[in-house]
């Protein structure tokens, strides 16, 4: 006769993934009213480049000065999911505070030349 044990590593993976497919079809929070504020807070500044690809760089979310020899963006527009606005024409668009998630805000950026 066998155990009845032999079907408990079986249950255990359905069970991870029906948890995986119930994760996946969640949408995504929105984002809070402090993460809307600090992309808000960031309109106007200047950030610098921390690494990341040539085609997908990453910013620092701290600003510096416009006139640093570390600036190399600007923040032109700050978009929110769910709200009406666009980006200027020849900006990017990125995400700054988190990169990534969806539903957060995204900045429309263009680059600097400091002189």
């Amino acid at each position: 006769m066998t155990s009845p044990y032999r079907l408990v590593p079986l249950l255990v993976a359905v069970f991870v993934v029906v948890i995986a497919l119930w994760q996946a079809a969640r949408p995504p929070a929105p984002a809070t009213q402090a993460d809307i504020a600090a992309a808000q807070a960031l309109k106007g500044q200047c950030l610098h480049r921390q690494g990341g690809a040539r085609s997908a760089p990453v910013y620092s979310p701290t600003p510096v000065s416009c006139s640093s020899p570390r600036a190399s963006v600007k923040v032109v527009a700050v978009l929110v999911p769910g709200r009406p606005g666009s980006c200027p024409l020849s900006s990017a668009v990125v995400q700054v505070l988190q990169a990534g998630v969806a539903g957060e805000p995204s900045e429309c950026i263009l680059p600097i030349r400091v002189k």
